[in-house]
Formats: C-alpha cells, structure tokens, sequence
C-alpha cells in the first residue's frame, strides 16, 4: 500500500515522539556504535552531523569520537532559508538557532564543500535509501546545491524507521547511500 509523504511522516513521527527516554538512549547509542565501527567513519576526515531534537537518534557518541580521532566535525545552520554547515570546536558554545537547534556561530569557515560524509536525520526512510524529513526540504536542497556526488551520504534512525514500503519521491530528493539504525546497516548503493 502507497501511503503519502505527510501520512508517513505524521505516522513515524508519533511512533518516535512515544519512545521513551531510556529506549531513545539506548537505541541511538547502539546506532552511533555502527556508525562508528563502519568504514565511512574510519575513512572520513570532515563528517557533517545533525543536533538531535525530538527524540532523533543521538550524535553526540559520533561527534566526540570524531574530535578525539581528529576529524572536523560540522553542524548545520540555516542561512537564508538554506542550510550550510560551519565547524564545530567543542571550546565554544553552540547558539539556540531556527526550530530551537543547537548550531555553532557562523563566524567560523563554512565547510559545505569539504565535508566527505553527512549523517542526516529523518523521519522515515525506504530500505532503497529514500527519506521523508520534516518536510521544509532544507536537506534535499542543500545536497542539490552543492553537488552530493563526491560525499556520502548516512541515514541515521531507530530500526522502526526503516521501512520495506517505497517511500514516492521526486526529482528533487536525493537518496541516502548508506541507512545505519541500531540493528543494521543497509549499502544502498
């Protein structure tokens, strides 16, 4: 059954927002665990995270991992309707920004197009890499601005996110390579 972008995203974002705390702890830090022992954070030098909000998967495992292996770390902030990601130094502060997410000041360099990886947040994805987000569309037209072909590109969500069912998409959307929850890590491609 072909269920809409907006009757999915209501339907997974109920299911997340009804995980209970410890579940959301537990469950994210088993992803983060895949994402970390997976070749995509060996191999990456400047990985692109998400602040997690609304019971999302956490990142914060992955972004101090990546400080102590020396790799840059990005947060992504909305400039002009547009999102890019700046550096994140775990020295300064990060500042309340647009829908109430953390995000580092903009002051520092903007790395869009040095980052190699970009674990991106969703609220459902298809097993073939398609994602459905809140639905402003801030990522789909980030990774169509800049020219994703050179990074990849990480699903990061609960297992209950990733669904058999083809999630429609259209021209605009772009699909994730790689899908990480706590129980598995699906190559799309």
């Amino acid at each position: 059954m072909v269920h809409s972008k907006e009757i999915l995203r209501k339907k997974y974002l109920l299911i997340r927002k009804n995980l209970p705390y410890y579940d959301c702890y537990i469950k994210s830090m088993s992803a983060q665990q895949r994402f970390l022992g997976s070749k995509y954070f060996s191999e990456s030098k400047v990985i692109g995270l998400y602040y997690p909000i609304l019971n999302e998967v956490q990142t914060f495992q992955i972004m101090s991992q990546a400080v102590l292996n020396l790799k840059t770390v990005c947060l992504p902030t909305i400039v002009d309707e547009q999102i890019s990601f700046f550096k994140y130094d775990p020295t300064k502060s990060l500042k309340v920004g647009k829908y109430g997410i953390m995000e580092p000041e903009t002051s520092s360099e903007n790395m869009n197009h040095l980052l190699d990886i970009v674990i991106t947040p969703g609220v459902v994805f298809d097993v073939t890499g398609n994602r459905i987000g809140y639905g402003k569309g801030y990522y789909d037209k980030f990774f169509n601005s800049i020219g994703f072909q050179n990074m990849t590109l990480v699903g990061l969500g609960y297992d209950f996110q990733l669904i058999l069912e083809k999630i429609i998409c259209n021209d605009q959307d772009v699909k994730m390579n790689t899908l990480i929850s706590e129980k598995r890590m699906i190559n799309v491609n």
